[in-house]
């Protein structure tokens, strides 16, 4: 079995607009942290409309940058 990561807790948030604790519990520190961060933006500037949630990971963009 894969390991829950921030893209599946993303395309879940767009397809359902709802993530369960299960699954907050299977993302890693880090992805987790990032995630909350993403929802407080999308939450207060993009209405929570699901197709405005960032689809990939910023951090691991800035990695593929380097």
């Amino acid at each position: 079995m894969s390991q829950y990561k921030y893209e599946d807790a993303v395309r879940q948030l767009q397809e359902s607009g709802a993530i369960s604790l299960v699954d907050f519990k299977q993302l890693s520190y880090e992805d987790l942290v990032e995630l909350l961060e993403e929802i407080k933006v999308w939450c207060l500037y993009a209405n929570g409309k699901p197709e405005k949630l960032a689809k990939e990971s910023k951090k691991k963009k800035k990695k593929k940058k380097d």
